[in-house]
């Protein structure tokens, strides 16, 4: 990184350089969304995202970025994976960070600096948040269960995507696995929480969300590591070296990734002709893409610390923590029976409904306010109308419909559902359900006037539901 004058202005700090660098990964995180899903739709995003990428110092093209991040979350609620909801919280965070900085100018400090001194806090503040829950939920019986933990679950869809064949850990590999995630997990949450060992988070962070990248996790791991840059100390990005070499390599790996994002797409079969699986040739893109960004982020973090320049301290202003304190509402949500869903609880095992629980503390649904997640109803059937075409490629797609019946779903998921289709001007669906009586069947969902009645806009928008129970069993890993 560059050395710059202290006589040149008064943004000398390497904060203008530092939010790049951040805007840069965060970019590269939302353009891995749509390569890793949907690479075909990936143009909109990629048009908002190219400014940062190619103009790393604007911060009109950070801004730009950042309220990208916010929309394409937004779009995906209320079932948002989890570095969408955190992209959302982040952009939050910055938004209102970016509001302080305006109104309060000072005297040799320009925007940046303002603008990173306001929002590293509490962005910092979300990452921990998630954590701490992506910790705290996984402590149920079933994660820690071999035959049902998601620990073990997620490693054979490692091994899978990369062609090493159909191998099932044993139950001790599975075990090993689940217990090892929590204590990492554990691990970061604790060293990025204290600033003198943030150092060492940030590395154990880099190397466990690179092994998760292997099971299709890229997208998770760029928007978390775009999070690290901003825990970093700005010193870091002033000091010597050059930027050059570790961004022309990386943009290189980045624009190779979308390209073959694109190409795998169309190809009739999951290998590449030059014989590894399509998904490792884009998790390998994804390395060069990534990886020249982190490995400078370390050299120079480390540099800066030998240099006697302390990790950032948690500079809180009470008026900017009111998106941590609603990433902790969103955590809590499940405990609250308010949701299941895009609330860092995906791949955990973690069961609230009914009343019951399986969390090893005893007395959590003790928390519940709302008696969504007790009120549910049996899918014993669903078929959709030929018209309706391929029912996994449309955006009313629910996750439970992929489970084999009978699903059991909460109530108010299934009449949300049925507003999606809706929405979607699908008539013609036939659903067989039991609910608070005999078995029912409806040839019409959409025109059934209990399924299809109205519900308020939030409830609609920000309310989804795994499913309790199914053909898989109620223990499975769903997330």
């Amino acid at each position: 990184m560059r050395w710059r004058s202290n006589a040149r202005n008064h943004e000398t700090t390497g904060a203008r350089e530092q939010l790049g660098w951040f805007s840069t990964l965060f970019a590269m995180g939302l353009v891995f969304h749509y390569s890793d899903s949907q690479p075909l739709a990936i143009l909109p995003v990629l048009a908002a995202c190219l400014p940062a990428v190619i103009f790393p110092g604007s911060m009109v093209a950070a801004g730009l970025v950042i309220a990208a991040g916010a929309t394409v979350a937004a779009l995906n609620l209320p079932a948002a994976a989890n570095h969408l909801v955190l992209s959302l919280l982040v952009a939050l965070a910055l938004g209102t960070a970016a509001l302080w900085a305006v109104a309060v100018r000072s005297r040799g400090t320009g925007f940046a600096e303002r603008w990173l001194d306001a929002g590293r806090g509490p962005v910092g503040l979300v990452l921990l948040v998630v954590y701490l829950f992506t910790v705290f939920d996984k402590l149920n019986t079933d994660y820690f269960t071999p035959a049902t933990s998601c620990g073990g679950e997620l490693l054979s869809q490692l091994i899978w995507l990369n062609g090493l064949g159909d191998v099932v850990p044993g139950p001790a590999v599975g075990q090993f696995v689940a217990v090892a995630t929590v204590v990492i997990e554990a691990a970061i949450l604790v060293l990025l929480a204290v600033p003198r060992l943030r150092y060492h988070g940030v590395l154990l962070g880099v190397a466990f969300h690179s092994i998760l990248a292997l099971a299709s996790f890229y997208d998770f791991a760029t928007v978390v590591f775009a999070v690290y840059v901003l825990l970093v100390p700005t010193e870091a990005f002033t000091g010597p070296g050059s930027t050059t070499a570790p961004r022309r390599l990386g943009l290189t790996g980045f624009a190779a990734h979308v390209l073959l994002s694109v190409v795998s797409s169309t190809a009739d079969s999951p290998t590449s002709p030059v014989g590894l699986p399509w998904h490792t040739l884009l998790v390998l893109t994804w390395f060069v893409a990534v990886g020249p960004y982190m490995y400078a982020l370390l050299r120079s973090y480390r540099v800066a610390l030998r240099a006697g320049i302390g990790s950032p301290a948690w500079n809180l202003r009470p008026v900017l923590l009111a998106v941590p304190l609603l990433a902790m509402l969103n955590g809590l949500t499940p405990y609250l029976g308010l949701k299941t869903v895009a609330n860092y609880s995906m791949f955990s095992n973690l069961r609230t409904e009914e009343g019951t629980t399986n969390h090893l503390l005893p007395g959590v649904t003790a928390l519940e306010v709302a008696g969504y997640q007790r009120d549910t109803v049996a899918v014993m059937g669903l078929e959709f109308p030929e018209h309706a075409g391929d029912t996994t490629a449309l955006p009313y797609q629910a996750r439970w419909m992929s489970e084999d019946p009978p699903v059991r779903i909460p109530w108010l998921e299934l009449r949300r559902a049925v507003l999606g289709w809706q929405g979607a001007g699908i008539d013609g669906i036939r659903i067989a359900y039991l609910h608070d009586g005999p078995p029912r069947v409806t040839d019409d969902a959409i025109a059934d006037p209990v399924l299809s009645a109205p519900l308020p806009w939030w409830q609609r928008h920000l309310l989804a539901f795994r499913a309790v129970d199914s053909g898989w069993g109620p223990g499975a890993c769903r997330w």
